[in-house]
């Protein structure tokens, strides 16, 4: 029997102003949508798979992993809040069936949907959104009924405020326009853009950027210098409904968009920097698993461009991404991608992956205390498995990919870097399963296959 396993390795650097960017992995897990405080860049809110959700009040030095209720499922937290009055208030939303509300920076968390209404709730894209001059409205689009919500009160409660009539069709994002708030704009797949001007409690369609029922459009971004100008992307998931992809634009506020660039490259997040002078664009790709094959392949899982020029020319920065190792189970779609940062000079872009979260920044110099790795190894020997971490171990669970606990072992005290063990039940049959170990200090998710 062999276990491959992740390593969550998190590794403290001071950088050097002159160096080149490049990537680092702050966390192995997949993760899928994060938001950072408004008023200290350095605590960041991740979301990942599993109810799981991870925290870091240093910039990404370390981390904390907290459960929704509890640890397991196939939940995707792929959209994050945090509020800018009262930065303990964080929302959370994905593939997950409700929305979640924390008021301690995470930590905890209840449910703010009655589950009967709706019965399912999910955001495909970026779908949880605030006024930017008031941080206690939010909106939000679900995927299963086509419904707007809002809440004037922080997302403690909601109302629905529009109902899109679209068959055989859904919503996968929602944005608003930095300059003029009751301005809205909604992406929908067959690639439709809608527009309101009253604050999304009417809509009108000003584009289909594409035909096919497998296209989404799943983010927008508005220009720093002019919010006039924004730019959206298109995924998609057949070969087959080509031509297809690409990053589109548009120059007059929304009323029409035109491509500019990487198409029938599929990409689900698009970036630019937070404050005024950069005009750079950043985009991320995407594939989904039914897409890959050796004849029929959609480009865009494991791609970061980037243009300098209003998206008349991409550039790669993918090449040095220190992607862990590919197996059929995890993939390198890029779902999103943001600047977060309290200045021009101190911004970083973060990327959240099927692969890792990680920050592209111009970090070189690392101080001998800075050189410490936290980590955790696992391995066994026929039906027993062993375990050793920097910190004394407490439990060990092992869940299927469907989310199901497949073992857990509660442990005596141990040492620290000395390994510990407990036997796997004969039941326990071949393939990957994600492990949770939790150690005094810290709880590590691992990928690990059992062959």
């Amino acid at each position: 029997m062999l276990f491959r396993t992740v390593l969550l390795a998190l590794i403290l650097m001071i950088g050097s102003a002159n160096a080149e960017n490049h990537w680092r992995r702050l966390i192995d897990g997949s993760t899928y949508g994060f938001s950072a405080n408004p008023l200290n860049p350095k605590a960041i809110v991740v979301g990942g798979f599993g109810r799981t959700i991870y925290r870091t009040d240093d910039g990404g030095v370390t981390w904390t992993s907290y459960p929704v209720d509890f640890y397991g499922g196939t939940s995707r937290f792929s959209n994050i809040l945090i509020n800018k009055s009262d930065t303990n208030v964080v929302l959370a939303g994905g593939i997950f069936g409700s929305i979640v509300r924390s008021t301690n920076g995470g930590a905890l968390w209840e449910t703010v949907f009655d589950p009967e209404k709706p019965t399912r709730f999910q955001m495909s894209g970026e779908a949880l959104v605030c006024d930017p001059n008031n941080p206690n409205v939010i909106y939000t689009a679900d995927n299963m009924s086509n419904r707007v919500f809002k809440s004037i009160n922080a997302g403690i409660t909601w109302d629905t405020i529009s109902t899109f009539n679209i068959p055989n069709q859904q919503l996968c994002a929602i944005a608003i326009r930095p300059d003029s708030t009751n301005i809205l704009f909604a992406g929908a797949t067959s690639g439709l853009i809608f527009k309101s001007v009253d604050s999304g409690n009417s809509w009108k369609k000003t584009s289909q950027l594409r035909g096919f029922n497998s296209t989404e459009i799943p983010r927008f971004i508005f220009s720093p210098n002019n919010p006039l100008i924004a730019y959206t992307i298109v995924a998609y998931f057949f070969y087959g409904d080509r031509p297809n992809g690409g990053v589109y634009k548009t120059t007059d506020g929304g009323e029409s968009w035109n491509p500019t660039g990487l198409q029938d490259t599929s990409l689900w997040t698009v970036a630019m920097h937070q404050f005024p002078g950069n005009e750079e664009v950043f985009v991320g790709g995407f594939a989904h698993p039914t897409s890959d094959s050796i004849q029929y392949i959609i480009y865009g899982a494991g791609m970061v461009n980037s243009s300098i020029d209003g998206g008349s020319t991409w550039t790669a920065i993918d090449k040095d991404i220190p992607w862990v190792a590919p197996s059929p189970e995890i993939h390198r779609n890029v779902w999103m991608m943001k600047f977060v940062g309290d200045s021009p000079n101190t911004e970083k872009l973060y990327m959240a992956t099927d692969a890792g979260f990680f920050v592209w920044d111009n970090t070189t110099d690392v101080t001998e205390q800075d050189k410490k790795v936290t980590s955790t190894n696992i391995y066994s020997i026929g039906r027993q498995l062993f375990v050793c971490s920097d910190d004394e171990i407490a439990s060990i669970s092992l869940f299927t990919v469907n989310g199901e606990r497949a073992f857990t072992s509660i442990l005596p005290p141990n040492g620290r870097n000395e390994p510990v063990s407990c036997n796997l039940p004969e039941s326990l049959v071949k393939g990957v399963y994600y492990s949770i170990i939790r150690t005094s200090n810290k709880i590590f998710n691992h990928v690990v296959l059992v062959e």
